[in-house]
């Protein structure tokens, strides 16, 4: 049984355009055009849209204006996102998957032309399907060749040219597109880590103020030798000790910081002596 000339087309082979059923296609198409690109409610646009392409799922979210040939050949999955003026020549299927996001004036060409100039001059069209995986977040005014497939996960740079297909976790740019980087899931920190890259910070903060402190403890302890003042000062320890007890906020924590800071203390004392001797 011979193909029809939209089953041809669908199917990618040589094709008259000026199909009586393709002409008629295209013109119902314009219809549907117009309905999406005037429409100011969302979810007024949306159903449109859900009427317009080939399969959608749940959520779909088309800003004004697209444009497309046929519509019926366009297949999203949830989560779209498709900023302003796009183009997708919809010859062939164009498969997008779950959560994928355009930027404004992105561009999907499925259509072609023979390079023949006498097949070309005669009417006759063929395109290649575009298929786009999930995940996936293409930038604007980039534009897509008939025949490219993109894995899960790939970003494509504001502006790329995307002539051959790329594989998952990927981001592409360049006229034509190419890799720049690889995208590498980062494994979310367990707890345990995230708590002591917290305490690595407080302890580059407290070697800080220790140094700090160790420089007053070396201005005592020079008074100390000029005066011949004995190192331990009962009377002050105390009262430095007590101070501290009064500043902790959290009672759970209070014997353990003035444990602490007898023992800094008593660091301080140590190298008092050391520097008297």
């Amino acid at each position: 049984m011979e193909l029809t000339e939209k089953e041809k087309m669908i199917a990618g082979k040589l094709y008259f355009a000026g199909d009586a059923e393709l002409v008629a296609d295209r013109r119902d198409a314009r219809v549907k055009l117009q309905a999406i690109n005037q429409e100011t409610d969302k979810k007024k646009r949306e159903e449109f849209v859900k009427e317009a392409f080939g399969g959608t799922k749940n959520r779909v979210y088309v800003e004004p204006t697209i444009s497309f040939d046929y519509g019926y050949n366009i297949f999203v999955g949830e989560n779209f996102y498709c900023n302003f003026h796009n183009i997708f020549l919809d010859i062939c299927p164009i498969t997008i998957g779950d959560n994928c996001l355009f930027g404004p004036n992105v561009q999907l060409y499925t259509a072609s032309h023979p390079l023949e100039p006498g097949k070309r001059n005669s009417g006759q069209e063929l395109g290649n399907p575009i298929t786009i995986g999930n995940n996936v977040w293409i930038g604007g005014s980039a534009v897509v060749v008939p025949g490219v497939t993109l894995g899960d996960n790939v970003v494509v740079a504001a502006g790329a040219v995307v002539t051959k297909s790329f594989p998952d976790n990927v981001v592409v740019g360049g006229n034509p597109a190419r890799i720049i980087k690889t995208i590498e899931e980062e494994n979310e920190k367990d707890q345990l880590t995230q708590a002591r890259e917290k305490i690595d910070q407080i302890d580059q903060e407290l070697v800080s103020l220790l140094e700090k402190r160790m420089t007053a403890v070396s201005e005592v302890t020079a008074y100390k030798a000029k005066t011949k003042k004995a190192v331990l000062d009962t009377g002050r320890e105390e009262k430095v000790l007590q101070g501290v007890a009064d500043l902790v906020k959290d009672e759970n924590y209070r014997e353990t910081i003035v444990e602490t800071f007898k023992d800094i203390m008593k660091q301080s004392r140590n190298y008092q002596e050391g520097r008297l001797k």
